[in-house]
């Protein structure tokens, strides 16, 4: 009879053993790992700790015949525990970085990560397609999250941004571009220097669109055509945008005299210092300045926005032509 599930086992830096149970009985390979003395935690992620490892020995000689009595299948993973290689990438990345395992039980559990994905390549089609086992959401707190899991066909290490949430802005930037990297040095080299940039101007770039779209949409209604309380969303998600714009303003623009008096007229105006709770006459002062000075904010943020870097151009395939013509070994040695 085909074992109708599967435990897989990952060797930890940290001193244990990490089983996944899959498959449509995986309940069995459950209970193959709790017969054995596995323990699970809160995300039901089974681990066997090796500090004694005559004990340690013992449990995996449990599982093997309860597994085999389940007609469950044991196999042991041959990389590095993505945990671990999460730990490490987020331990290298500047700022409060935070790690959270996912295990795949599931294709569904795959393609709920995939509908959450920006970028719609690599990483996209490996969760539409194979079986990783485990991914990892890496957070900095701030709002930006990245998936990172493994490549099945080289054991490489894919990390892809997650779409910002609706309430941060509405996303129509280009996608950042994923990356791949070896290991986990690596990985956090190329986050660092390629992914977030991309991420952060994607970002940038959308709220431009949904602050233009707002705008023109509160400017094109006059007063009693639409609803308050879309109105009082479109404002709020402006200056949500606006306190991003300014911040970026001032940190990396040359400003003149004009500029920033118009920028801390703006902040006051807008009330960024009462974001979340201004009282409504604040609000309905907020609202004005938004109507009448909104665009040239939008304006001056747009200018001082970089373009795009450019992408190097591929080298030109060689061919016959351009080929150097072959060496000759002759009894005199080599001659082109």
């Amino acid at each position: 009879m085909t074992p109708s599930a599967k435990i897989t086992l990952y060797l930890s830096a940290r001193g244990k053993i990490i089983a996944l149970p899959s498959g449509t009985g995986r309940r069995w390979a459950e209970t193959a790992l709790d017969l054995s003395g596995f323990t699970q935690n809160h995300d039901q992620i089974h681990t066997l700790a090796l500090d004694d490892q005559a004990q340690a020995r013992q449990a995996l000689t449990h599982l093997h015949q309860a597994a085999r009595d389940c007609q469950v299948t044991v196999t042991t993973h041959p990389r590095p525990y993505l945990g671990d290689v999460a730990e490490a990438i987020v331990a290298a990345l500047p700022g409060h970085w935070m790690a959270e395992v996912e295990p795949l039980r599931e294709q569904q559990d795959q393609h709920y990560l995939r509908d959450y994905l920006w970028e719609t390549g690599t990483l996209h089609g490996l969760l539409q397609t194979n079986s990783l086992g485990f991914a990892a959401i890496l957070r900095d707190g701030g709002g930006t999250e990245l998936l990172l899991a493994e490549r099945p066909s080289d054991g490489s290490y894919i990390v892809a941004a997650l779409t910002p949430s609706p309430d941060h802005v509405r996303v129509t930037g280009p996608a950042p571009r994923s990356v791949i990297a070896s290991d986990a040095r690596l990985a956090a080299r190329f986050i660092q220097t390629r992914l977030l940039p991309d991420y952060e101007r994607a970002v940038h770039l959308s709220r431009l669109d949904e602050a233009e779209e707002d705008l023109r949409w509160a400017q094109e209604h006059g007063p009693g055509t639409y609803d308050t309380v879309d109105l009082e969303a479109a404002l709020y998600r402006f200056r949500t945008h606006a306190t991003a714009f300014i911040a970026t303003l001032r940190a990396s623009t040359p400003l003149s005299t004009e500029q920033a008096i118009f920028l801390d007229r703006m902040e006051d105006g807008l009330r960024l210092d009462e974001l979340e709770d201004p009282d409504p006459e604040a609000l309905a002062d907020a609202g004005a300045v938004w109507l009448i000075d909104g665009e040239e904010l939008i304006e001056m943020t747009r200018a001082a926005t970089p373009p795009a870097p450019v992408t190097p151009a591929k080298p030109k395939a060689l061919t016959a032509a351009t080929l150097p013509p072959p060496a000759v070994v002759t009894a005199h040695g080599v001659r082109r």
